[in-house]
């Protein structure tokens, strides 16, 4: 395969991967948030700001669903939004202190309770190579400043 198609076979499976091991919908135990909400805040910690359609792109949502979750995380204090300075009819979405500190209380992505039962799945030299698989491409990614 060659470099560019494995590159966008990562880039189709990451978002599946995701959907698939993400935490459930349900309130987080001893937390006011979803794990979808959190997934949102998680994102924007990475991400840095952006607008509602990005986010919603990225995270591969309908806009309709990214404003609703930025709706209820903004009415918890947990994001706000900002009008860029440049054009004033952008929009950004950042969290403040306290969606900072909601990421940082909350680190998991990925429902481990999932993950373990899939990889228990595997073939012990699949698991191996996914491990050193991914651990490649972050170092590489390294490179790229991110």
């Amino acid at each position: 395969m060659e470099v560019r198609s494995i590159a966008e076979e990562v880039a189709r499976l990451y978002p599946a991967v995701h959907q698939r091991f993400h935490t459930s919908r349900q309130t987080l135990p001893g937390s006011d948030v979803t794990a979808r909400m959190l997934m949102v805040l998680r994102h924007l910690a990475t991400a840095g700001p952006l607008t509602v359609g990005e986010q919603a792109q990225h995270l591969s949502l309908s806009k309709a669903t990214m404003t609703e979750l930025v709706n209820r995380l903004e009415a918890k204090g947990l994001v706000a939004r900002l009008r860029d300075d440049r054009d004033h009819r952008r929009v950004f979405v950042w969290l403040t202190e306290a969606g900072r500190q909601r990421v940082a209380a909350h680190p998991e992505v990925l429902e481990n309770d999932l993950l373990v039962r899939a990889v228990a799945r595997m073939r012990p030299d699949d698991r191996t190579r996914l491990v050193e698989g991914l651990r490649a491409l972050l170092d590489a990614g390294k490179e790229e400043g991110r």
